[in-house]
């Protein structure tokens, strides 16, 4: 998690019922037996009992832990009351998970009968899991009521303790047993909970927040609630006991929804008897195509409306957004705890990593329910539970909730993106037959302005890992400079140089003109592989792996979104392993955000952070000990400025504004056996650095050195790099 987030993360509660809440909700901490003890409760065990009758106050604290832990088997209760505990199991499954907190008011002897004693308890349910061991050091001084005035309504103290915690008085009846030489407690549903009678339930549900939006830029919303359509098959339209007709109508659901068959009528077969089988879901916004009149022809074809928090097209900066709604089982299982099923969460991207401040807080209601009891509507004034009195006078539920909580709606989220930047950028990856992955952002301040991938699914622009290639060229040029050499100085580049039994050799097309002495900046320009493997000697991996820091390549990133991934270069390589990895071969990875962030940093003079998020503002992680200066940056810039002016990416002459900056790469790899090669291009045009990864193709220069010119030159008109 980024270091703007708490450590642990806690999800929305959603709207549930007892029946339908899933048990073990990591919503809530476990129930804590946490006692409280106020000064009135001091009594003595002379007096009224005589020297050998003990006073109700241990009784009394035997009972406000048995009520804390849910757990009854340490305090002793009258044949009447044996079956209570279990009936409480059963009303109180809903706030199983909740905190509670039993504070032991007063504990006194009737004064009238001897043998009979009341004990007034405060209980306080702590619904906030974040806060329910504050709220239990809290409570266990003196607690609301202490004054001894019983109160049997759970909605007479509702309002104290904090905001989230449901407080209320109720009281327990003892006996004195003279055969057993103790207090029995006579305990009832409506002791734990007033109002509640046997066979009822305390009910939580959850009223849900208002999620927050995540915007561009421009303070504009890229990802809000929008409306859907849900394609399915309403299995209450059917004949149940025709399974043929079932299949026959599934099929054929499937086939306008686009979906596939057999899995859908697996899904509907498998499906209770009266469900609504969801095929699909689609945006309702007037542009996208609902097949209405095919679906609503099939027996049991129906259309949901709803709403979905979305983007503003299926597949817009994917990487970035990420995605919001129910996890599902693999999710589930993977989230060790963290998800649920049937419970929408963001689930990747900025919607995951900044969970708690779009989620807003849900609100919370506690209701009776007492079936087998006349619903009178009446709130109730009082309770007893004394055998005398329990039969005719049963408790009532009271009418609406005995307590509520408003929801807090979520915050809004500021990303960095530009919506029209981000749109050319959705077109070239979306142009490709190969998986691909564009990334461009500003380099005076690290804010990314689009990240767009392709094929749905590949994260390749903000996490892919991919060898760089010739682009890591500008991580060792600068390593060698800080070696002693300078541009001006001469190289040798020899056509192939065999390091440990290892040959390399420069890509097929290399100039012959440039073989053998040539200056270092022209064996940037035409990106001579055996002068940077040759350098293996002179830069270490340490040396390689500082430049990379110093460029901005870091392995642990803090960018305002969890998912993104920068670069991996080992300190520690050595031989062949360490030679190749100099022209970015080798074990050395990057991403496109990673080639980028390097771009950026020759580009702005000084070590570039990338940044998703503006606000709330992503806490910045200490700079590197050795970033970039602003001399060493000049250099790379002039190497760079010769690719375009004399070397292998030209065709950036073309684009219109300040001068292009470059640096093309290939990086070949093997897939099931077939030599292939990813192609890139890392380019800074005025304030805007970018990077462009194909996962096939010829070279960096032939493959996406056009993409990049038509792409900059289509941004110059919406960020002028003379500006």
């Amino acid at each position: 998690m980024q270091n703007h987030q708490s450590a642990g993360r806690s999800r929305p509660l959603q709207p549930s019922s007892r029946a339908a809440r899933p048990h073990g909700s990591a919503r809530f901490g476990r129930p804590a037996a946490v006692l409280g003890f106020s000064a009135v409760m001091v009594l003595t065990a002379t007096g009224c009992f005589g020297d050998s009758r003990p006073a109700p106050q241990e009784t009394a604290t035997a009972l406000a832990g048995a009520i804390s832990a849910g757990d009854y088997s340490t305090v002793s209760l009258t044949p009447e009351s044996e079956d209570v505990p279990e009936q409480l199991t059963e009303a109180l499954a809903d706030l199983e998970d909740v905190d509670r907190t039993v504070t032991v008011a007063s504990a006194e002897v009737d004064g009238e009968d001897n043998d009979r004693a009341t004990a007034t308890l405060t209980v306080d349910w702590q619904l906030d899991g974040d806060d329910a061991d504050e709220d239990a050091e809290a409570s266990t001084g003196e607690g609301p009521g202490a004054s001894g005035e019983a109160s049997s309504s759970p909605e007479a103290s509702a309002g104290t303790g904090s905001e989230r915690t449901w407080s209320y008085e109720t009281t327990a009846e003892m006996r004195w047993d003279e055969e057993a030489q103790e207090w029995l407690v006579e305990l009832a549903p409506e002791t734990v909970v007033p109002q509640l009678a046997e066979g009822g339930t305390v009910n939580l549900t959850t009223v849900p927040a208002e999620r927050g939006s995540i915007l561009d830029a421009a303070g504009e919303e890229l990802m809000m609630e929008r409306d859907v359509a849900i394609l399915g098959l309403d299995k209450s339209h059917l004949e149940a006991d025709d399974p043929d007709a079932l299949a026959d109508a599934a099929r054929q659901v499937a086939e306008v929804a686009g979906v596939d068959e057999d899995a859908f009528v697996a899904q509907a077969e498998a499906a209770g008897e009266k469900a609504f089988v969801q095929a699909i879901t689609v945006r309702n916004n007037g542009d996208t195509e609902i097949p209405a009149d095919r679906l609503l022809a099939i027996p049991g074809g129906r259309i949901l409306e709803d709403t979905a928090v979305l983007a503003p097209t299926r597949a817009f900066a994917r990487d970035v957004l990420g995605t919001y709604g129910e996890p599902d089982a693999e999710q589930v299982e993977a989230s060790e705890g963290e998800l649920e099923a049937g419970v929408e969460v963001g689930l990747s991207g900025l919607q995951a990593t900044w969970e708690d401040h779009l989620a807003g807080t849900p609100g919370v209601q506690i209701t009776i329910d007492n079936p087998d009891q006349p619903d009178t509507g009446a709130s109730g004034t009082g309770s007893s539970n004394s055998p005398s009195t329990t039969a005719a006078a049963s408790p009532t539920a009271p009418e609406g909730p005995v307590f509520s909580t408003d929801p807090a709606p979520g915050q809004d989220l500021t990303s960095t993106l530009n919506r029209r930047v981000q749109e050319e950028a959705e077109a070239v990856v979306a142009a490709s037959d190969v998986p691909a992955g564009l990334v461009a952002l500003r380099p005076s301040d690290g804010q990314v302005l689009a990240a767009a991938s392709s094929p749905e699914g590949w994260p390749v622009a903000v996490s892919g890992s991919y060898a760089p290639g010739s682009t890591f060229k500008v991580v060792t040029a600068l390593a060698m400079l800080r070696s002693g050499i300078a541009p001006g100085d001469t190289v040798q580049c020899p056509e192939t140089l065999n390091v440990g039994g290892m040959v390399v050799g420069n890509y097929d097309g290399y100039p012959d003109a440039s073989v053998g002495e040539i200056p270092f900046s022209e064996a940037f320009a035409e990106s001579c592989n055996t002068v940077f493997v040759g350098a293996h000697e002179e830069v270490s991996a340490a040396d390689e792996a500082e430049a990379a820091e110093a460029l901005g390549l870091t392995a642990e990133p803090v960018t305002g979104l969890d998912s993104a991934f920068l670069g991996s270069i080992p300190d520690d390589s050595t031989g062949t392993e360490h030679a190749a990895n100099l022209f970015g071969q080798g074990v050395v990875e990057a991403s496109p955000l990673g080639m980028a962030t390097v771009a950026a940093s020759v580009a702005a003079g000084h070590t570039v952070r990338p940044l998703f998020v503006t606000d709330p503002a992503v806490e910045a992680p200490a700079a590197p000990e050795s970033g970039v200066t602003a001399e060493e940056a000049e250099q790379l810039q002039a190497l760079m400025a010769g690719v375009v002016e004399t070397g292998t990416a030209e065709m950036l002459q073309d684009v219109p504004g300040a001068p292009v900056l470059a640096k093309t790469g290939t990086a070949q790899f093997v897939a099931d056996g077939e030599d292939l090669a990813h192609t890139w291009l890392v380019a800074v045009h005025g304030d805007l650095a970018v990077a462009l990864f194909f996962n096939e193709g010829l070279g960096g220069g032939h493959d996406n050195g056009p993409v990049v010119r038509d792409f900059l030159t289509a941004v110059e008109e919406i960020i002028p790099s003379e500006g």
